[in-house]
């Protein structure tokens, strides 16, 4: 794993991602490596501002038209250490979501499908990262794959829009893709509504892997001998029979069963909607669920899952409740075991964070390119980027209390304590990151929270700049 002095290093960081590409020549992967520490030096600039000189600018357009080279390839050194990272845990959550990015500002980009309603122009993104659900560090991503939306054919029958491959199926193929964790190492595929498809379930049971989703659609089931505790606010109902048992909604079942826990949680804040505190009450237990009728899988065997209802009763005024029906394949015995799957779940948003960075903290959708394939290619160093800006805002809360110059180099410390104040040798790694992102916007009140990976970044590269002008000012002078 990369140690946080190479992760900040822009070159160092570089060399290790993409220093082993296979990209048919070494000259190729030696430019790939300048590239890739030009953008990791200022991720959100443009290409020109990135490269800093006309020549290193057509480079990069040069190099991410030239048909030699592939996203796949780019990407390959990533996903290899991503899983190497994965194999090291005991249980590893592969978070995964869809986004799409959205080029309807270049016209001129080739190659494009449809995206939203069918009126803009882009490519759908799924992407898979790995997360140590201990600790939270993102360790990567496991796997990615950009896709076209192909339009609808017109007029087009309910019938033929069923057989018609659709993004919703991505899901599946990116089980396969991953695979099989090694013997003793815990996989669990966490998804969205998106993710509630039953083929999807099916290659989590094919790969050895697991399985934590939330319900989207009416699922019947069956209830197992084995459910939740005994009742903290009993619901009245009637118990049936073995011979009695039909499968019925998993709500209506759900419904009948008891509460098994209360929990306050932490609810973050997100676009419109402020931070709160939220009462939530748990409820859960182990059913057989049953495949949909027009599901095309010959093997018609129910799944055994366990079932997590999650909701908050008093939801403050004006406010929209919580409420979640979660899936999942991982045995659930106990009240903490189902309190952990939700705080899995609730890691899932990370995945949507990192999507937030490809898109505000890259700028991605800025990027002008000739065509689709070339976006490919610069998405092969957009991604392991994207996922340096998650890395480097879990490092700045890690071991809050350690010496700041014990983790990043002293010269960047110094320049810290130069510009914000504070000593070198007494500020703390918490207290130098605050003040790398005091740098980039960040307020420090209260009720800000720890900084966020925006605003860490943006001081980052303001301190990149000041040491540049240091170096400078030192090479002038050695000059005089």
């Amino acid at each position: 794993m990369m140690e946080v002095k190479d992760m900040v290093s822009a070159q160092e960081w570089a060399e290790q991602t993409y220093g082993a590409a296979q990209l048919g020549h070494v000259a190729r992967t030696h430019r790939a490596v300048l590239i890739a520490a030009a953008m990791a030096a200022e991720p959100a600039g443009a290409v020109p501002a990135q490269q800093h000189s006309p020549a290193a600018t057509k480079a990069v357009y040069r190099f991410c038209e030239n048909a030699h080279v592939s996203y796949e390839a780019l990407m390959q050194p990533h996903w290899q250490q991503t899983r190497a990272d994965a194999s090291r845990y005991q249980r590893v959550l592969l978070v995964q979501d869809t986004t799409q990015v959205d080029y309807q500002a270049h016209p001129k980009t080739t190659g494009l499908g449809p995206i939203g309603n069918g009126m803009h122009q882009g490519f759908l993104l799924q992407s898979v990262l790995a997360i140590e659900p201990m600790s939270r560090e993102v360790l990567g991503v496991l796997h990615q794959e950009p896709f076209l939306r192909q339009p609808a054919p017109k007029p087009e029958r309910s019938q033929q829009r069923a057989q018609r491959a659709h993004e919703a199926q991505v899901w599946e193929p990116a089980v396969a893709a991953i695979g099989s964790p090694p013997v003793g190492v815990q996989w669990i595929h966490v998804g969205d509504r998106g993710s509630d498809d039953f083929a999807f379930m099916r290659a989590c049971e094919a790969t050895q892997t697991h399985f934590l989703l939330r319900v989207a659609q009416e699922r019947l089931v069956d209830e197992e001998v084995q459910r939740g505790p005994e009742p903290v606010k009993p619901r009245p109902h009637r118990k049936r029979r073995p011979e009695e048992q039909q499968p019925e909604p998993v709500k209506q079942v759900v419904a009948r069963w008891p509460v098994g826990g209360e929990q306050v949680v932490e609810v973050p804040r997100e676009h419109e909607r402020l931070a709160r505190a939220a009462q939530l009450s748990l409820s859960w237990g182990q059913v057989r669920l049953h495949p949909p009728q027009e599901s095309k899988d010959p093997d018609r065997r129910p799944i055994v899952v366990w079932v997590l209802h999650v909701w908050e009763e008093q939801p403050p005024e004006g406010v929209e409740a919580l409420e979640w029906y979660l899936l999942t394949s991982v045995p659930t015995h106990s009240e903490s075991e189902a309190w952990q799957r939700v705080q899995w779940y609730r890691q899932r948003w990370t995945v949507e964070d990192y999507h937030h960075g490809l898109k505000t903290g890259c700028r991605i959708e800025a990027r002008q390119l000739q065509s689709y394939e070339g976006l490919r290619r610069l998405l092969g160093f957009m991604a392991p980027l994207a996922v340096r800006l998650l890395q480097v805002r879990w490092h700045a809360r890690q071991t809050p209390d350690q010496p700041a110059v014990h983790v990043l180099p002293r010269i960047l410390v110094h320049l810290v304590a130069l510009k914000t104040g504070g000593s070198v040798d007494e500020m703390t790694i918490e207290q130098c990151w605050k003040k790398i992102a005091q740098l980039g916007g960040y307020l420090g009140r209260k009720s800000d929270g720890p900084p966020g990976w925006k605003t860490l970044w943006h001081g980052w590269l303001h301190l990149q700049d000041l040491l540049e002008g240091a170096q400078l000012a030192i090479q002038l002078s050695l000059d005089d």
